[in-house]
């Protein structure tokens, strides 16, 4: 007899697409960041800013992603 089970989704918010490049997020606070993206995990994501400082962005917290151009 086969079990089947159920097919989990993964969905994607596309911010693996961003990885490498130069962007500028807007907070939901108003408040904006701009800099290279570094790595994107399920909650947060890691940003270089312009200055050198490393930023630890809970995506909850976001309320656009916007590519700069280099």
């Amino acid at each position: 007899m086969k079990i089947v089970t159920a097919r989990v989704t993964r969905h994607s918010d596309f911010s693996e697409e961003y990885v490498g490049r130069t962007i500028t997020i807007s907070l939901a606070d108003g408040r904006s960041l701009s800099g290279v993206l570094v790595e994107s995990r399920r909650y947060w994501i890691k940003v270089k800013a312009s200055n050198g400082s490393i930023a630890y962005i809970n995506k909850s917290f976001i309320v656009s992603v916007m590519p700069t151009s280099n």
